[in-house]
């Protein structure tokens, strides 16, 4: 018995497999290095200067006000709250996307920071963090005599 061939009867399948995959990548339970990415965890940036540790946090609709930042132990914690819009009682939803509720983001701390010369701005959705080293950690230059 000859069956005629398709040739778009395997693609069906690999997209399957491939729409599963981008559904299990994109699911609030993925994980970025072991660590579980709840609905709010905003992604960070974290790089070092000479002179310094700089932290960005993408924290889109935010106002400054809702964003708390402490240091307490070594641990810096950055925390806030994404609050809801007013919802109008004459609209449908037909997808809704976005996320609203309360974050905290909690970062161990070396030893090398001059903690009361922390700094924060917020400009465009993103909050940066500029975390000073102390003098002693800064790197120094020795000059060579001649004798």
């Amino acid at each position: 018995m000859l069956v005629k061939w398709e040739p778009t009867l395997g693609l069906t399948r690999v997209n399957d497999v491939f729409d599963r995959m981008l559904e299990d990548f994109f699911s609030p339970d993925t994980r970025f290095f072991g660590e579980p990415v709840t609905s709010l965890m905003p992604l960070m940036n974290i790089e070092e200067t000479k002179d310094a540790y700089r932290i960005s946090i993408e924290v889109p609709g935010m106002e400054k006000d809702d964003i708390d930042i402490e240091v307490k132990d070594n641990v810096l914690t950055i925390s806030g709250e994404k609050k809801e819009e007013v919802k109008s009682e004459d609209s449908t939803f037909y997808r809704r996307e976005r996320r609203f509720g309360k974050f905290s983001r909690s970062i161990s701390l070396p030893n090398d920071i001059n903690v009361d010369g922390i700094d924060a701005e917020y400009k465009n959705g993103v909050l940066t963090l500029t975390l000073p080293k102390t003098e002693e950690a800064k790197p120094k230059k020795i000059t060579v005599k001649n004798k």
